[in-house]
């Protein structure tokens, strides 16, 4: 009999597989509608979650709602769950071998359930890690701030970083730049506004660009593409022209 989410998350509540499960008051569960276009995947529950059993709540969770809100979002639209599902002791840094165990028993699990279309992965740890399970080279931490609010493309889905809202908790001086990046959430809701009038989806029928190339920019990020930044200054791009 298939795993429905419900005995996903039974099995979580009650999760003894590694270290994390002495120190937690309880396991998080992911929440959210089952399937899902979007979802969001956090590094592990704070002291809130951890207290609560509730997803991305106290100061930083506010901060999350906010800037969900900038981009046409609610909570109730999209699913949003951990790596992670136990409190990190002092808040440390997630250790291999726990990733493994709670990807492999769980996560994976709730992303079959899922199916998302697209996964935004909140901080450092858990892009590197859904990275590395995607086939996409993980950045290092000096490369790793270029990551954030970009669109990667991998096995018929779109990855997208972005800055864990705690980080405005910690330095409000970075609201402004989560705010930016998280911008990439509502355009990621539509496909280009100039589609219809481009060459591009007619050069994909033909064979001559690859389904990743129209995913990412046509049905992604089209702010970024080059023929885009032409349409909107007025220009009619030259059909040689390619996104990037």
């Amino acid at each position: 009999m298939e795993q429905t989410i419900e005995d996903i998350n039974k099995q979580i509540k009650h999760c003894t597989h590694c270290r994390l499960h002495a120190t937690r008051m309880n396991a998080v569960c992911g929440e959210g509608p089952v399937p899902s276009r979007i979802m969001i995947i956090a590094q592990a529950p704070g002291r809130t979650e951890d207290k609560e059993a509730n997803m991305l709540i106290g100061p930083s969770g506010k901060v999350f709602d906010n800037l969900l809100y900038s981009a046409d979002l609610k909570r109730e639209n999209i699913y949003i769950t951990n790596l992670l599902k136990c409190f990190l002791p002092n808040c440390r840094r997630p250790r291999r071998d726990e990733m493994n165990i709670c990807y492999q028993k769980y996560l994976q699990k709730e992303i079959e359930l899922v199916k998302p279309e697209i996964i935004v992965t909140l901080g450092y740890h858990v892009t590197k890690f859904i990275f590395s399970q995607n086939g996409l080279k993980a950045p290092n931490k000096i490369e790793f701030k270029t990551t954030f609010g970009q669109l990667f493309t991998a096995k018929n889905r779109k990855i997208v970083p972005l800055r864990h809202p705690a980080t405005v908790v910690h330095n409000s001086t970075n609201l402004k730049k989560l705010s930016i990046e998280y911008t990439i959430l509502k355009t990621l809701q539509s496909k280009c506004t100039y589609f219809d009038q481009c060459i591009l989806p007619e050069k994909y029928k033909n064979g001559l660009i690859t389904k990743d190339l129209l995913d990412k920019f046509c049905h992604g990020n089209w702010k970024q593409c080059n023929r885009f930044y032409a349409y909107s200054e007025g220009f009619q791009p030259n059909e040689s022209i390619l996104p990037e």
